[in-house]
């Protein structure tokens, strides 16, 4: 770390390895996919809830809760 305060960056780099990640379109694509995917269930969790909370007491005890 002292080389790198001092300017001697000549020396960091030659001990410091870059990888980058490779992601191909097919790659991206998934991972956006996946992402509406979840995007939908927690809307769709959303929407359950408030029908659940919308409903009266008497509707929750004639609701069938095993799908």
């Amino acid at each position: 770390m002292a080389e790198l305060v001092l300017g001697d960056y000549d020396a960091a780099e030659a001990d410091v390895e870059i990888k980058l990640a490779k992601t191909s379109n097919k790659d991206a694509k998934n991972k956006m996919k996946v992402e509406a995917r979840r995007r939908i269930d927690d809307l769709l969790e959303q929407k359950r809830l408030r029908k659940m909370l919308d409903m009266d007491e008497d509707d929750m005890l004639d609701h069938n809760w095993i799908d």
